[in-house]
């Protein structure tokens, strides 16, 4: 479970190599060894842990202003949790009282069905500086107003497969869903969509708002575990990170509900990892397309989830991909990241845009919604989009 005081033997392991200092983005933006892992966690473990120092407003920030990319945490050499480390510190120093930010993104999570909520809590975000100008604008229909049920392939039914709809699919980019669907209907899968789905918590975990995380996993799992399906999928990496590392540690090892976690994420695929796992059906048509992959951060969770797209789009004849310097540098985006830390998110995603526009490529493309919007917001002379829909694309979809 996510509770500080069960780390203090594992912060005790870090071995100061500073290997996670390459990979930081905090790091590579401010170049400050203050953002560098190693760092915070001395800070929360005098701070936080033990009140040997103040809890500053300096101390505050530092930790604030870990994007919780999980990217020192892959690259660990001591296999140190560091990002669940920050979440549970970030748990404590607010358990005094979460405050209007934790109301705003509890009314915009929990209620995702309801999208005048998600209007009026982004105005009030803006309001209190919680969010930045570069809100995403809402899609005029939600996905799921317009996909909820089971939809079967015109053939043959070679699996049956439940989709869950992460927030940024559903209100910002529901044509992400639609490419889903319709791309596992057109290989022979059944796909289901169970009604009543909610925010997979992640946004709320990195908070620290643990109670409304939990609430959103509870939800969602009673509602994925009892379906007889081959597989669950989602498009989002980060949503499939909540449901595969983390929603077993926002409860108790013995929680009534584990059972039923270890249910539904041993079925949790990222889709185009899916699809390539189980091979494609009907091979895609040719689509002249010079595509680059920004891998997002959130992949960790999967083995083979950040070259999927490779080798998936690798099959589209005549499709080219035009590789970044650096696939898997961060964006700056990062959830809400990017809204209440804007300048350090601008820097960072200036690391990220310089790359993209030396590829000369005609798209862009990520699992992530964040990512898709955060790059997409400055990118005007390309395509943004995910991978599955490229690959609909090819099908004629």
């Amino acid at each position: 479970m996510l509770r500080l005081e069960e780390y203090e033997n594992i912060i005790e392991k870090c071995s100061h190599c500073s290997y996670c200092q390459s990979t930081c983005p905090s790091f590579l933006a401010e170049q400050s060894e203050a953002f560098v892992a190693k760092n915070r966690l001395l800070l929360i473990r005098e701070t936080v842990m033990h009140d040997r120092m103040p809890y500053s407003s300096r101390a505050q920030e530092i930790l604030d202003y870990c994007l919780l990319c999980t990217n020192c945490t892959q690259t660990c050499s001591s296999k140190l949790p560091i990002d669940d480390i920050i979440i549970a510190a970030r748990s404590k120093a607010r358990q005094k009282g979460g405050g209007i930010k934790q109301f705003v993104m509890s009314k915009m999570l929990t209620q995702r069905g309801l999208a005048g909520v998600l209007g009026k809590a982004g105005s009030i975000a803006q309001k209190i500086g919680v969010a930045t100008k570069e809100i995403p604008q809402l899609a005029g229909r939600s996905f799921d107003k317009m996909y909820s049920g089971t939809y079967s392939p015109a053939g043959e039914v070679k699996k049956r497969v439940a989709y869950f709809v992460g927030c940024g699919t559903n209100f910002i980019f529901p044509d992400t869903g639609e490419a889903v669907v319709k791309v596992l209907n057109h290989n022979g899968m059944e796909v289901i969509i169970p009604p009543g789905q909610v925010c997979c918590g992640i946004p709320s975990l990195g908070e620290g708002d643990l109670e409304s995380a939990r609430a959103m996993v509870e939800t969602n799992i009673k509602l994925f575990a009892g379906l007889k399906v081959d597989a669950i999928v989602t498009d989002c990496t980060s949503c499939g990170m909540m449901f595969k590392e983390k929603a077993a540690r926002c409860f108790a090892d013995d929680d009534p509900l584990q059972e039923q976690i270890v249910a539904v994420t041993s079925k949790m695929w990222e889709v185009t990892d899916y699809l390539q796992n189980e091979g494609l059906t009907i091979q895609p048509g040719k689509l002249d397309i010079k595509w680059s992959y920004h891998v997002p951060c959130h992949r960790g969770w999967s083995p083979t989830v950040k070259d999927a797209p490779r080798k998936l789009l690798g099959q589209i004849p005549e499709a080219e991909l035009r590789e970044l310097e650096h696939p898997e540098l961060c964006c700056g985006g990062a959830g809400t990241y990017f809204m209440s830390h804007r300048e350090q998110a601008e820097k960072i995603r200036e690391q990220r845009l310089e790359e993209i526009n030396n590829t000369k490529a005609n798209a862009v493309l990520t699992q992530c919604p964040v990512c898709r919007f955060y790059i997409g917001f400055k990118v005007k002379d390309r395509e943004v989009t995910h991978p599955i829909t490229i690959l609909a694309r090819a099908y004629g979809l």
